[in-house]
């Protein structure tokens, strides 16, 4: 395991994951993670490869977009089914899905941090947010998830629950990133660079073909 500092001089090209994550990261025997610097392409005659980007922001400026049609306030606990409710319907489109319960556990972890859990309404009904966490050994925050019913989208919604969470994290961290699927339909990495997050770190999760 490399150290913090190692960690904090270029965190997106020094693990695949948040510093907290690789502390207890084990990964499988039949599965390799490899940074684009080391990979090659002979590896895809025994893995399937799933590519995704790491991103960094410096916190230093931060767009600002205003939307007046819609509300932005923090997420309360008792929210927590309506948010997982919401979750799954913005990842319909895909494998992912969670619980209420899984939700619920992100608070009770170490990097829990209420403030940086944002939530976009209409009508009160939740229709979009993003959690984020800190970690305050490394100084690091993270956007761990964003979505947007895929209803409202297209409207900066995404963009601007970013960037409200940037600024949040501008007052505790000394760093942010955030990671995702190259490739996703959602092109959500279109709006983490608009917001300011920088960086060309690419990591191919291989798992080895059966």
């Amino acid at each position: 395991m490399i150290t913090i500092e190692e960690y904090r001089n270029d965190p997106c090209k020094a693990l695949s994951v948040p510093y907290w994550k690789a502390k207890n990261l084990s990964v499988p025997p039949n599965m390799k993670i490899v940074h684009d610097s080391e990979y090659d392409a002979a590896l895809l005659d025994k893995y399937n490869d799933r590519k995704y980007f790491r991103l960094m922001h410096h916190l230093k400026a931060i767009p600002d977009f205003k939307i007046t049609k819609f509300e932005f306030s923090g997420i309360s606990t008792y929210m927590i089914d309506e948010l997982s409710d919401m979750i799954n319907l913005s990842y319909a489109h895909s494998s992912i899905g969670v619980t209420a319960d899984y939700i619920r556990n992100l608070t009770t972890s170490e990097v829990y941090c209420p403030e940086l859990w944002i939530g976009a309404f209409y009508a009160k009904r939740i229709i979009g947010s993003v959690i984020g966490e800190f970690d305050r050994i490394t100084g690091e925050a993270v956007i761990e998830w964003l979505q947007v019913l895929p209803e409202y989208r297209n409207s900066g919604i995404a963009s601007a629950l970013v960037c409200r969470v940037l600024k949040k994290m501008c007052d505790i961290a000394d760093f942010a990133t955030v990671s995702g699927e190259c490739g996703n339909p959602t092109n959500p990495e279109y709006v983490y660079r608009k917001c300011g997050f920088e960086g060309s770190d690419i990591w191919h999760i291989l798992e080895s073909r059966k």
